[in-house]
């Protein structure tokens, strides 16, 4: 019931992750780790300033939680450990090391914590199971964590440049707060699953969820949102039913499965990459129980990337010395066919996004005729995404308040009228259709009548009951008797 086109762009990210790294070779492969470990080491570099400078509770670079950038730090770190328990490692990597794991403990993002540990003994497992564990190599591993943890405790206690307070860590109370409103969050999520237990309630509507529901989950007040239920697996089956459930669960887990049948038939020298992959596919898939790891582009990214080196090396331990299987003619038109729709597809979004963020720059500018042609073309390539027909519905709007134009006013309605039946779960364009109707009643051929108003604010309130400004149409609408 409602579009995102998040929902094209995460599986293709994950997609070409996988198929581009399934296709390297040793050398190509080994660069793509360097580069990897060199932009964890700057994100961790960037979470350390923002707790030892710039006095942030919890470290969260460019992202916008600490769980994502944990999440994100895992996939670069837990390799690069789990390789240290099976081989020597250098100064320099050594050093990387220190500078992931102080990245790790400043997020002080308890998931985050639990899946690194989840790693790392997914690994000492597989390791060992290799026969190439060496005990006295966990040492180095524990030494490195709790210089990383000394690290992140050591710039806490930094003074700030700024003179200004510190933020503070989450209190035990606070933890607890925490703890109680996921499970707010997961009930609500349940109890939405239950009601559409087949098909789910689509691709990323856990927002519409929580803003329905907020009468459940009294600890995200009548403001806070978030789009994720803080467990995919649970997310999944409320969003996409058991289906999409099951192909998450496998997605998840299958690699460590199929790792632990096949790695003593692995050569020696591909168990040390394998065992690095398969240890850092676990720590997300365990992460994702207490947030949303696989909802994120970066991790889908990185993710993609492990099972693509994974495949390649699972495949060469299924048969030893084997090489990619020549391609039928035919078989390359039908993937160049597919990559040409796909491009499609997927390029008009693209477009549409451009031509939205184009046509509100214009509208800031005060060029009101170059705006609208940018917006109305937004919500033409891209008619499917509520957004769209929002940004124009607030243009025409405002021009219409602006100017008394008649035309301004029926092509408000009509925009927001458009965004209502792009996503009838979205309470956002049904309020600006309110709003219209009561404010430009005499600029319209045919306003709204009471009783259509009374129906309209009683959907916004089932939407979103507890939403100030479906609070305010009601008493505006009250008042008007």
């Amino acid at each position: 019931p409602a579009y995102t086109s998040a929902g094209l762009y995460h599986p293709l990210l994950l997609a070409l992750a996988f198929a581009v790294f399934s296709r390297f070779d040793d050398l190509t492969d080994r660069r793509a780790a360097l580069a990897a470990l060199a932009g964890g080491a700057l994100l961790a570099l960037w979470g350390l300033v923002q707790v030892g400078v710039l006095g942030t509770a919890r470290a969260h670079a460019f992202f916008e939680t600490p769980a994502t950038y944990a999440a994100v730090l895992n996939l670069i770190l837990v390799p690069m450990l789990v390789l240290a328990l099976v081989r020597r490692i250098g100064a320099y990597a050594l050093l990387f090391g220190v500078l992931l794991a102080g990245g790790s403990f400043a997020s002080a993002s308890r998931g985050g914590l639990v899946a690194l540990a989840a790693g790392i003994a997914a690994g000492a497992i597989l390791a060992h199971r290799s026969g190439q564990l060496q005990q006295r190599r966990i040492l180095v591993v524990v030494s490195l964590l709790a210089a990383g943890s000394l690290l992140a405790a050591g710039l806490r206690t930094l003074p700030l440049a700024s003179g200004g307070p510190r933020g503070a860590l989450p209190s035990e109370q606070g933890q607890a707060e925490s703890s109680l409103s996921r499970l707010e969050l997961y009930g609500a999520s349940w109890q939405a699953w239950q009601g559409r237990p087949l098909a789910g309630t689509g691709y990323l509507t856990f927002r519409y969820v929580l803003e329905r529901e907020r009468g459940s989950v009294p600890s995200y007040g009548e403001t806070s949102e978030t789009w994720f239920a803080h467990n995919d697996y649970l997310q999944t089956l409320q969003e996409l039913g058991p289906a999409g459930l099951a192909g998450l669960v496998v997605l998840a887990w299958l690699p460590v499965v199929l790792v632990l049948r096949r790695l003593r038939g692995a050569p020696v020298a591909e168990r040390p990459a394998v065992v690095a992959a398969a240890s850092a596919a676990t720590a997300m898939a365990v992460h994702a129980l207490v947030d949303f790891p696989f909802y994120v582009p970066a991790c889908l990214l990185l993710y993609g990337a492990l099972l693509g080196t994974l495949d390649r090396r699972l495949a060469m331990a299924s048969v030893p010395g084997a090489l990619p299987a020549a391609r039928a003619s035919w078989a390359r038109g039908v993937r160049a066919g597919v990559a040409v729709i796909a491009a499609i597809v997927l390029l008009r979004p693209v477009l549409a996004e451009a031509a939205a963020e184009w046509g509100l720059q214009r509208y800031g500018a005060q060029q009101a005729q170059s705006a609208a042609f940018w917006l109305e073309t937004a919500r033409r390539l891209d008619p499917a995404d509520w957004r769209y027909h929002q940004y124009a519905g607030l243009f025409w709007d405002g021009v219409a308040s602006a100017s008394g134009s008649a035309d301004a006013a029926r092509y408000a309605s009509a925009a927001f009228a458009a965004g209502v039946a792009a996503n009838p779960l979205e309470v956002r364009n049904l309020l600006g259709l309110i709003a219209v109707h009561r404010v430009h009643a005499r600029l319209l051929d045919a306003p709204a009548d009471r009783a259509t108003r009374e129906a309209w604010v009683a959907r916004a309130e089932a939407l979103a009951p507890y939403n100030a400004a479906v609070r305010r149409e009601r008493a505006l609408l009250e008042s008007a008797r």
